[in-house]
């Protein structure tokens, strides 16, 4: 048969379906338009979160502001927000304006607040990554790749070069001689591969090193990924943030990286969603994981980590503190992130 005439007849067959199932198909996308309770979640999340923006700097409340103004950003394009396009998209452009003037201050490390530090620098480089090209003014990308390309070179130069265990990982301070630990390092290893996805240009040594220190994290006693490769801090958490790391940076193929990822996600069969420490900086590795290990997964354990958080919001939107440091820009930021990984709009985030 013709190419044409196959064609024919498939366009004769789907004319049939919709027609026999027209009722079922309006139905369908009726229930695709209609906002379920996280959708509507995340819009009163997000509404507070703007309303927490310092009009005149662009920086979100705290005392970590890159850090908040950070996590806020990345909660807003969790969303699907677009600068010049959406609702809060201006909240987004002030936000990343903030975070780039704060960046030429100080020297394109943004960790100089508190106890911001390394983490700091890795959540507010991986907001402008996500960022860049999605901003609305050409000249602000420019911008955005300029501010990237120096925050990396404080995370590559921060590199642990410690011949051991630690070496290629990351620890609290922008210094390579630290050792370092899986919290930190995960979100440097975020930050590289968002960069790559923006098709910056990244030394293929310093994923390879990253690689081998997130596989080092791996112990074999609990057969699970660790704060640092031993017994001690074998939370949820860390578990999760190794899944994420390896994935993340592509490391998920091999039969011993799949046995490692696989090993490490064990504890989801058993796990309460509405406990534990750090609870937020937790939900959103536990939400980052699950969302990466597939559709079904997914479709297991991001509802029940739904539900749990959806528990936390308050009447305003902002998620009440559970256990960890910080309430707020911090907690709301988190949540929304983590129940945005239904939408998987961050190609970060993604599968």
């Amino acid at each position: 048969m013709e190419i044409s005439s196959v064609l024919f007849v498939l366009g004769l067959c789907c004319m049939s379906v919709y027609s026999i199932n027209a009722n079922t198909v309006e139905e369908h996308l009726s229930r695709l338009k209609q906002k379920d309770e996280v959708d509507i979640a995340v819009q009163k999340g997000l509404a507070w979160l703007s309303r927490q923006q310092d009009p005149s700097t662009g920086a979100f409340n705290g005392d970590l502001p890159n850090t908040f103004t950070g996590l806020a950003c990345i909660a807003f394009m969790a969303a699907g927000e677009q600068d010049g396009r959406t609702p809060f998209g201006e909240n987004l452009s002030r936000g990343i304006q903030f975070l780039l003037l704060s960046a030429k201050r100080d020297k394109y490390y943004f960790g100089k607040e508190g106890k911001g530090r390394m983490y700091a620098h890795g959540i507010a480089t991986l907001a402008l990554c996500e960022a860049y090209g999605m901003m609305n003014n050409e000249q602000t990308n420019r911008d955005i790749k300029a501010v990237i390309e120096k925050a990396i070179e404080v995370i590559l130069k921060s590199q642990c070069k410690q011949v051991g265990r630690d070496y290629g990982g990351w620890r609290y301070e922008p210094k390579s001689d630290q050792g370092g630990d899986l919290s930190v390092s995960v979100w440097q290893a975020l930050v590289l591969r968002s960069a790559q996805n923006s098709q910056l240009e990244i030394p293929d040594q310093a994923i390879e090193d990253a690689v081998n220190y997130i596989k080092g994290t791996y112990f074999n006693g609990t057969k699970s990924f660790t704060y640092q490769g031993d017994e001690k801090h074998n939370t949820a958490a860390m578990n999760s943030a190794g899944v994420v790391a390896l994935s993340c940076l592509g490391h998920n193929k091999e039969d011993s990286e799949i046995e490692m990822i696989k090993q490490s996600s064990r504890f989801l069969d058993n796990f309460d969603m509405n406990n534990g420490g750090h609870y937020y900086y937790q939900s959103y590795y536990v939400g980052a994981a699950v969302n990466m290990l597939g559709d079904e997964k997914r479709a297991t354990y991001l509802p029940k980590l739904e539900q749990a958080l959806l528990k936390l919001q308050q009447e305003d939107g902002q998620f009440l503190k559970h256990s960890g440091d910080y309430g707020g820009v911090y907690s709301t930021s988190f949540a929304i992130i983590s129940l945005c990984m239904r939408y998987q709009y961050l190609p970060i985030y993604q599968e």
